[in-house]
């Protein structure tokens, strides 16, 4: 069975918080950020565990939440 709840995460901006929520509201905050600025270089944690979440950023929002929700096993 798939777990589709919401998986809480938070990015951070050198010392500024960036996004806080669900995953795929916080990828696509960071997506649009470093699209305004290339040079960016943002870390996103998992809040359950600490955990930094590597998140591939490329294509359009609709690919991004796709690959959230599908991960690679």
């Amino acid at each position: 069975m798939e777990d589709t709840t919401p998986r809480p995460s938070t990015a951070f901006q050198n010392s500024s918080l960036l996004a806080s929520g669900p995953l795929e509201a916080v990828a696509l905050a960071v997506k649009a950020s470093m699209e305004a600025d290339p040079t960016l270089t943002p870390l996103v944690f998992d809040d359950l565990t600490g955990k930094v979440i590597d998140l591939d950023l490329r294509g359009t929002a609709e690919e991004v939440v796709a690959r959230l929700a599908h991960p690679p096993s």
